[in-house]
């Protein structure tokens, strides 16, 4: 997950927390609006200027993609502030409260609380698209600028946001339920608990454009899967029209989780790497790291909780309380976010040495399986090198494979059948 987008979302929504204030929407809303269109234009301009100097030969191409990139990346954090500004500078998520039609409604307010962000990030992807258009890279058509915007849009933050506000609007309709607030409040957290294991699998399979491996891949996976301990796991074909090396496996409950292999990483990289990929996927459902993940953020959100309680009726209690949810997620999950990473590396090595045996194009020794998942990051970077480095939610490339050597080189120290031992569960 971006960084950028998470943020997006959360800040966009925590606005919603601050204390309303009497007035009209028009204002805050017009306000937003020529802010917004503003800062778009302003993207469109940078990117208007980059494609010139491919055209003019001023700059190299490779060097002016790259520019714009950073350029936009620029804009989209900027971004951030921008919406702040909208919703609690100019008031827009303050006056929310002051439409009949919102004040009842959680999903309609988060639709508006998400549009000045969402609005600003498909700006900075439209001006990426008319850069490619601009210098030649793609055409003009209306319809193939539209079919951009949606598989990016589809691909990046729909599985984000489509279940925050599928959620919501639940939330509205239990809320019209005929009961007391109490077991209102019982079913919605009912309805959560079983949205997360058994709903969201089934709508990001959907969001993403997927389907069914070739028979032989598939029962390849399947089989890989099984080995493991990990049967009735459905594996798909994620169709990235080859454009991006990536896995995932949505869901942790059997028989609803699916395991997604992009369509790039499945056509170009090795049997034994695509592999090791898979066997990575697989440890994360072993080590339950899903799950644990969104447990570890539970604490962060109580600690915001708390200190509104404490703060009492200050009218920046709520704002407070969320700011410290929000950092405090931030900083718990890349630490259980870069132990899980670490871990399901050093478990898909292990499980590979375990297996080998019983499956083709799997590594046998666990120095093997370390290469192969080696040279499958550094493949899948090749593109973009500066995806090495580290992120939010995922170590650097180069510390993923010292940790793997280190694992190993530990494992024989403290044991003489270190190449056999058995994968914890």
């Amino acid at each position: 997950m971006h960084l950028y987008l998470f943020l997006l979302v959360i800040v966009s929504l925590s606005c919603g927390s601050l204390p309303s204030q009497d007035g009209t929407i028009l204002e805050p809303a017009l306000a937003t609006a020529c802010m917004t269109l503003a800062w778009i234009l302003l993207c469109h301009v940078s990117a208007r200027i980059c494609a010139v100097q491919v055209l003019r030969e001023h700059i190299d191409p490779l060097a002016a993609a790259k520019l714009m990139e950073r350029q936009l990346d620029i804009f989209r954090w900027l971004g951030l502030g921008v919406v702040v500004l909208c919703l609690a500078g100019f008031g827009l998520a303050r006056n929310l409260d002051n439409i009949s039609i919102l004040s009842g409604s959680s999903f309609l307010q988060a639709v508006i609380l998400l549009m000045p962000g969402l609005a600003i990030t498909l700006g900075t992807w439209s001006a990426e698209h008319w850069y490619g258009v601009k210098v030649g890279y793609t055409n003009s058509k209306f319809q193939n600028f539209y079919r951009s915007l949606w598989q990016i849009f589809r691909g990046n933050v729909a599985w984000l946001i489509v279940p925050v506000l599928i959620l919501l609007g639940l939330s509205d309709l239990i809320s019209l339920m005929p009961v007391d607030e109490a077991t209102s409040g019982m079913i919605t957290v009912i309805m959560i608990l079983l949205f997360v294991p058994l709903g969201l699998p089934w709508l990001v399979r959907h969001l993403f454009k997927t389907e069914r491996l070739d028979s032989g891949t598939e029962r390849w996976v399947c089989e890989l899967m099984t080995a493991v301990g990990l049967r009735r796991t459905r594996a798909v074909r994620w169709n990235t029209a080859s454009q991006s090396f990536n896995a995932l496996v949505a869901g942790f409950v059997p028989p609803l989780r699916t395991l997604l292999v992009s369509d790039r990483l499945l056509d170009e990289l090795p049997q034994e790497q695509v592999a090791m990929v898979v066997l990575h996927e697989a440890a994360h459902l072993r080590r339950k790291h899903v799950p644990l993940r969104m447990l570890s953020v539970l604490p962060a959100w109580g600690a915001g909780a708390l200190l509104t309680q404490l703060a009492g009726d200050q009218s920046w209690a709520m704002a407070a309380g969320s700011g410290v949810g929000i950092i405090m997620t931030l900083v718990i999950l890349r630490l259980v976010a870069y132990r899980t990473e670490y871990d399901a590396d050093v478990q898909a090595c292990r499980m590979a040495e375990r297996i080998a045996a019983q499956l083709p194009g799997v590594p046998p020794t666990y120095d093997q399986a370390a290469d192969a998942l080696s040279a499958a990051l550094m493949r899948v970077t090749f593109d973009q090198p500066e995806s090495r480095r580290a992120t939010w939610l995922h170590p650097g490339v180069a510390d993923r494979v010292n940790f793997m050597r280190r694992e190993r080189t530990t494992a024989s120290e403290n044991n003489a059948t270190a190449g056999t031992m058995a994968n914890p569960a």
